[in-house]
């Protein structure tokens, strides 16, 4: 017989059951790496079955688009209506800086300040520290103070919840800051004040995992980086084609093995396909990535970061230990038609549960073989990150991207490109320009590779009798 305690939903279950052999299963059965228990027993006449899920998820990854430092958006445009979509909410452990003429879907919620701009609609609420406002918010606006949660061995917190947790203040000594600012709010403005045995309310998610437009929250928590597992990066690097390569130029010219011509819609073009739907490609690369698609035209120069192709196909994603740049082939009316009929880069790393881009620094110390997520490097912003500039055609990425420093998506030229990001962004600062669509998909939540700071994992509970 074994006793078991299991967290779920904020509630403790007990299981009695006689012992049996945890079985890893598949990732896409919910939120991350799945492990079943699946004991059986007897308990008078009856036989009794009971089946324990542990779902091992970075929980930061539900969040869908958190800046661990801050976010900012642009529209250098100008221009009001759909150049500019964010179908999520916007979680930050710092500041939110919204434009003019931006509409946000989901809520805002951040420990510092956040300023919407003339014009811009925030169709859920904003939660903050303080609030300007010269926009419409169609939700209500509630200023909160911003906590971090301390171990339980801590002796010295500022405020206990009423489950007994500790927490320090984030972002010095502070109680809910100040609203300002001539917009509109169509709910309420309140301020709330927390104090010792409150009940800590700070999830912006539905029973089913989907992010709330208005969700109920008195308090906003600071949310841990996430810690990576270099040795199973590796690993899945070293799965089908040997994919971990040690310099730039050796990812580049792996790339180059990978050109196929391919007719679409009566166009001929060259696309670098790597993986494929049943053996996906996992790219562990250290160095920078620089790709910049020259187009199949002749005399398109095909050395150093430049390949001869107009289009990138990963079923798979990436690590990089550096920076990621990625850089279309010049728009071609005749080749990239509005509405697009393909993309010139596309990630596919949803399917497989994979990041579709991580950009971060490896430990500065020891090896690969023996790293640990512990040994992640902290995030300070000031290492790698991502860039996509403009005048580069039509991206879509489904999956996770993660950077070390900034992620900056910046098209800004015409609705003849556009970022199309259907899955999670997270980065020490987001910065999204024009033409950009984000949707959040709470599928995303299997990414395998980020753990949490604190090791822990969700667990569900299934019984069978």
């Amino acid at each position: 017989m074994f006793n078991h305690h299991v967290r779920h939903n904020g509630s403790a279950f007990l299981i009695v059951a006689a012992l049996g052999t945890p079985m890893l299963a598949s990732g896409t059965v919910g939120r991350g790496s799945s492990y079943r228990i699946l004991p059986n027993g007897t308990y008078g006449n009856s036989t009794h079955q009971v089946e324990v899920v542990y779902e091992v998820n970075p929980e930061l990854a539900k969040y869908g688009f958190i800046g661990f430092n801050g976010v900012t958006l642009h529209n250098h445009s100008g221009l009001s209506g759909p150049s500019f979509k964010l179908q999520s909410t916007i979680f930050s452990n710092g500041y939110v800086d919204v434009p003019q003429d931006v509409t946000i879907a989901g809520s805002i919620i951040a420990l510092d300040h956040v300023a919407i701009d003339s014009g811009s609609i925030v169709n859920g609420g904003i939660y903050s520290h303080s609030v300007s406002n010269a926009g419409t918010v169609n939700g209500g606006v509630k200023t909160v103070a911003a906590v971090k949660e301390l171990a339980s061995t801590a002796t010295n917190y500022d405020r206990v919840d009423a489950s007994g947790n500790k927490y320090a203040w984030f972002g010095g000594a502070r109680t809910a800051g100040a609203y300002s600012g001539a917009g509109v709010v169509t709910g309420t403005k309140t301020s709330y004040t927390v104090a010792d045995g409150d009940i800590f309310y700070s999830s912006i998610f539905l029973p089913d995992g989907s992010l709330a437009s208005k969700p109920d929250v008195n308090v906003a928590k600071y949310i841990d980086p996430p810690q990576l597992d270099y040795r199973a990066m590796k690993a899945e690097a070293d799965l089908n084609d040997p994919t971990y390569f040690t310099t730039s130029l050796a990812a580049m010219n792996y790339l180059r093995t990978k050109i196929v011509s391919e007719t679409i819609n009566g166009k001929t073009v060259k696309t670098i396909k790597v993986g494929t739907t049943t053996n996906p490609e996992f790219l562990y690369i250290v160095g920078d990535f620089d790709l910049n698609l020259t187009s199949s035209a002749f005399g398109s120069s095909n050395t150093g970061n430049n390949i001869a192709a107009d289009g990138l196909n990963l079923h798979g994603g990436m690590y990089v230990t550096g920076n990621v740049a990625i850089d279309g082939p010049f728009f071609d009316a005749t080749k990239h038609p509005w509405p697009p009929d393909w993309y010139q880069v596309r990630i596919n790393a949803l399917p497989y549960c994979f990041p579709a881009i991580i950009a971060y620094p490896q430990p500065p110390t020891g090896t690969v073989a023996t790293w640990t997520p512990a040994n992640t490097p902290a995030m300070t912003g000031a290492a790698s990150k991502i860039t996509m500039s403009s005048g580069t055609g039509f991206f879509f990425f489904a999956g996770l991207t993660l950077s070390e420093g900034q992620t900056h998506l910046h098209h800004t030229n015409n609705s003849t490109e556009l970022i199309r990001f259907v899955g999670a962004q997270m980065a020490y600062e987001i910065h999204n320009c024009d033409y950009v669509w984000f949707s959040y998909d709470p599928n995303v939540r299997c990414t395998r590779f980020l753990v949490n700071s604190n090791g822990t994992g969700d667990v569900s509970y299934g019984e069978i009798h």
